[in-house]
């Protein structure tokens, strides 16, 4: 009996120790996939998002190839019009908020004079020794901006080169991701035959489980985050309303928008305007805007787990630890990596690739 149970936990054991190195092997490749295969990656996603519109033109009898090039170009449009449409948007209110700054310029101006009247004052008041430590420190300051300025001047030739080099890279991969979008959907059927008469029938049949599993799991985290952005689109556009804000619903479309983008959020609209109003003394703006920033994030740190657990098909404790867990080790980008992960380890198991759990 003791000799079967000390069999049965080594079992345990071994198992437990393949699926962590699984797991392990899953990040490291992950990463290098991202780091170095983006565009193929980027252009099997497009393929499969533009796959629906493809069959539509092959029912109307239409080759496979021009199928794919006239859904390109209607997928690509779209893309194309509704850019265009929020980049006119955005030029046009930048163009009517730039005209509004002279309105603007007593205010500010008034705001600056009063500041240095204040900071005069209290120089004034300081002791001698208080006074010697602000020198000192406007010294050092200055010194620093010094050299900080020098080196943007020395670094400024390089960096426009970098820039450059940046735009060459990204003009290339987008040419690669369009030219690898077109053949992974045009030759689709011979890609998947190539690949699927490398396995065996038992292993077919798990990566088309496996297929289906990762296809449902994009499908529900895209509508995750629709819902998400959804939620912070209808609070900012409400909280600005509140507030008076002429053009709310743009407002509350762009601070949407920037929620997507990693690092920024939310915070890098709200936090700065709310820094301006107490700067121009609007202290009522500045404390609404502070308020609505902190119910935002309250709201979104209290739904997130459950909608992406929702959509993914995991518990929202395994999705909030998955989200807290990526984002610690690899950075925001562990916020989308981290549930991806915990999916594709779920899928692995539903497929009989990995182990399931007891």
């Amino acid at each position: 009996m003791l000799k079967v149970d000390r069999d049965r936990y080594f079992g345990y054991l071994i198992k437990t120790l393949i699926f962590a190195l699984v797991i392990v092997a899953i990040f490291f490749v992950g990463k290098a996939l991202i780091n170095y295969f983006a565009p193929f990656l980027t252009a099997i996603v497009l393929a499969m998002l533009i796959e629906p519109i493809v069959k539509l033109f092959q029912r109307l009898k239409l080759g496979r190839g021009l199928s794919v090039i006239l859904a390109m170009i209607i997928f690509l449009g779209i893309f194309a019009s509704i850019s265009a449409f929020a980049i006119t948007r955005l030029v046009f209110e930048l163009k009517d908020l730039y005209n509004s700054l002279p309105n603007y310029y007593n205010d500010i101006y008034t705001t600056a004079e009063m500041l240095i009247q204040r900071a005069t004052a209290l120089y004034l008041q300081l002791t001698p020794e208080a006074t010697n430590v602000v020198e000192d420190l406007l010294i050092n300051t200055f010194d620093k901006l010094k050299v900080l300025l020098g080196q943007m001047v020395t670094q400024t030739p390089s960096s426009t080169i970098a820039v450059i080099g940046k735009f060459t890279g990204a003009f290339f991969s987008t040419i690669v991701t369009l030219l690898a979008t077109f053949f992974f959907s045009k030759d689709k059927a011979l890609i998947l035959g190539f690949i699927f008469r490398q396995l065996s029938p038992a292993w077919q049949d798990k990566i088309m489980t496996l297929r289906k599993d990762l296809f449902m799991a994009l499908v529900g985290f895209l509508k995750a985050q629709t819902i998400i952005l959804s939620i912070t689109f209808l609070e900012s556009f409400v909280g600005l309303s509140i507030l008076g804000v002429k053009y709310a619903l743009i407002f509350a479309l762009i601070i949407a928008l920037v929620d997507i983008l990693p690092i920024l959020g939310t915070g890098s609209i709200y936090v700065p305007t709310a820094i301006l109003n107490i700067i121009w003394g609007n202290y009522r703006t500045a404390i609404f805007l502070l308020i609505l920033y902190g119910v935002i994030i309250t709201v979104r740190y209290i739904i997130e787990p459950k909608i992406v657990g929702t959509q993914l098909g995991i518990h929202p404790v395994v999705a909030l630890a998955s989200i807290f867990a990526g984002l610690k080790i690899i950075g925001v980008a562990g916020v989308i990596l981290g549930p991806t992960i915990v999916v594709t380890i779920k899928a692995c198991q539903h497929a009989k690739i990995l182990p399931r759990f007891k």
